[in-house]
């Protein structure tokens, strides 16, 4: 009997971690000097837009540290395994999504032998000069051959997508990204970053900093690189400063107080 090669490889496949295999960023978000340990469960939000919900995420101070996305059968993907590698990276909060794709449809041969054995018996009689003779016997055949079937197989495919995060110290509850080039001739400068989203409750938020502003300094120092900038504030801890910003064509001020932790 020769193994089924498509069902063997799902199968197989079905034993490996889609969530790990395909995980880019932190490997483990415990080495990051902002991260703040889970105070409870792990938080798993199902969403129908990423982009949407991980704003959300960003508002409510949670930092991501990696993602996933891949392919696979619509059954592929668990639970189980979102927490197995949440757990590996130290994530307190999976935001997850899944949208049918296609199925896949076709047949796969399976193949059986078809040995049969036949029973006989048999008697002989032989006459001669000394009498009567009666022999009997009996025996086997064996006739060896396989059948191939072929086998339907129908399986739906998702695809799926997970953004992992972490709890984090946030001395402002700013979160940025990169300003294109067009913004920078707007603006005049190649230093700045945009305001991605502000933290509630946080000092930004207090001071009424809002999405889109665009951050040109703190203090006399430039902002070059939203990567740059949470060492930028370690200098600034427990002071209030001047942030300098970029809103709606005019430059504003806001005086922001650092958390010193």
């Amino acid at each position: 009997m020769r193994p089924i090669a498509p069902l063997f490889a799902l199968l197989l496949a079905s034993c490996v971690n889609p969530y790990a295999r395909y995980y880019q960023g932190t490997p483990d978000a415990r080495a990051l000097s902002g991260y703040l340990p889970p105070d409870g469960p792990l938080l798993i939000y199902t969403s129908s837009d990423l982009a949407k919900d991980r704003l959300e995420m960003l508002r409510r101070g949670y930092a991501p540290i990696g993602s996933a996305s891949f392919q696979i059968a619509s059954n592929g993907a668990h639970d189980y395994q979102i927490r197995e590698q949440a757990t590996k990276v130290g994530a307190a909060a999976v935001l997850v999504s899944s949208k049918y794709s296609h199925t896949v449809t076709g047949a796969v041969p399976f193949t059986t032998p078809t040995t049969s054995t036949t029973y006989y018996n048999g008697t002989a009689t032989a006459y001669g000069s000394g009498g009567v003779v009666n022999a009997y016997g009996s025996g086997t055949a064996t006739t060896y051959g396989s059948t191939t079937t072929m086998i339907p197989y129908s399986v739906d495919r998702s695809d799926f997508g997970a953004i992992f995060f972490m709890k984090a110290k946030l001395r402002v509850g700013i979160f940025l990204k990169a300003i294109d080039d067009e913004t920078r001739r707007q603006i005049g400068t190649n230093a700045g970053a945009r305001v991605e989203a502000v933290v509630q409750g946080s000092p930004a938020f207090d001071a009424d900093v809002f999405a889109g502003d665009i951050l040109l300094a703190v203090g006399d120092e430039k902002v070059v690189a939203p990567q740059s900038f949470s060492q930028m504030l370690e200098g600034h801890a427990g002071q209030t400063v001047v942030f300098h910003f970029y809103r709606d064509g005019r430059p504003i001020d806001k005086s922001i107080a650092v958390r010193g932790f």
